[in-house]
């Protein structure tokens, strides 16, 4: 990992890198972007949200953005690939599957290419995201181009761990080694993901996750530098920037998938937090985390 990969991120919405991942060796760092994972060499002992894993060549692993990882091992021919995407580009990526799906795909580690056929089929995935990426730094004028095809890539490599997973071997989650509260602040955003559509009341969440509005709240600021209010209203506005981009979903339809009393309402709830309508973002609105 290197400034240029990290100053690429919030720029372009994706970036890639391939890196012995030293900085992460006995330093826990918080994942600021979804982070995919795959091992090119070597093998590294490693915790993800406190659980252990073994991450040994062939494998990959999908690393939410909040995580915390810490690499606690490395072999000196350790190296992987790192594929970061920023929030809009990840939802776009993943739109095509169910909250359920990801929920069962991520943070495991999946051992791919297992023949020759998926080894190069994993590969020239990781081809493309390259080209993508060189293309994206030396012609900027073409990143919407790149940000797009990107999202194809990645959603095709999640098809591929999806139908993979089936059959997987899961390393074993050897230890627990998460503090009270950041179990609680993953359990919050677990439920905001299944949730977030149906209810975007902090009370509801403080009562399944049986605590206090407060305490949800200083534990949100804690872990995630805002409160449960706003942590639930950033991601439902990530959302729906996604899909007023990425779908042609009518205004109605997202009133009801998102459970909105009218157009009206969810006009003014996305232009409070963005300052575009529906329509002018739509036309001309930029995504932004």
């Amino acid at each position: 990992m290197n400034n240029i990969y990290l100053k690429k991120l919030p720029q372009y919405g994706f970036a890639t890198i391939k890196s012995s991942l030293q900085r992460f060796v006995q330093h826990v760092y918080q994942m600021q972007h979804t982070s995919i994972f795959y091992c090119i060499s070597g093998e590294a002992l490693f915790t993800i949200d406190g659980n252990k894993y073994r991450f040994t060549q062939g494998q990959i692993i999908i690393c939410p953005m909040g995580s915390n990882i810490l690499l606690l091992d490395i072999t000196s021919d350790f190296s992987a690939r790192l594929i970061g995407l920023s929030k809009h580009v990840w939802l776009a990526a993943r739109s095509s599957m169910s909250p359920e799906t990801m929920q069962s795909i991520e943070r495991c580690t999946y051992q791919g290419c297992n023949n020759e056929i998926e080894k190069e089929f994993v590969e020239n995935i990781m081809r493309q995201i390259d080209i993508l990426d060189e293309e994206a730094t030396n012609n900027f004028e073409n990143i919407n181009y790149c940000r797009q095809c990107i999202i194809l890539a990645v959603n095709t490599l999640l098809l591929y761990i999806q139908r993979i997973s089936k059959n997987s071997t899961l390393i074993h989650k050897e230890d627990k080694a998460i503090n009270q509260n950041d179990r609680i602040f993953y359990e919050f955003r677990e439920l905001l993901e299944k949730k977030f559509r149906e209810n975007r009341s902090v009370q509801f969440y403080s009562d399944t996750l049986k605590i206090s509005t407060r305490h949800l709240n200083s534990i949100c600021q804690r872990a995630g530098g805002q409160n449960a209010k706003e942590i639930i209203d950033h991601h439902t506005i990530i959302e729906l920037q996604v899909a007023l981009k990425y779908t042609h979903k009518t205004y109605q339809e997202l009133v009801n998938e998102f459970n909105f009393p009218d157009q009206s309402y969810l006009n003014r709830y996305f232009k409070r937090h963005t300052g575009y309508s529906l329509t002018e973002f739509r036309a001309h609105g930029v995504m932004v985390d």
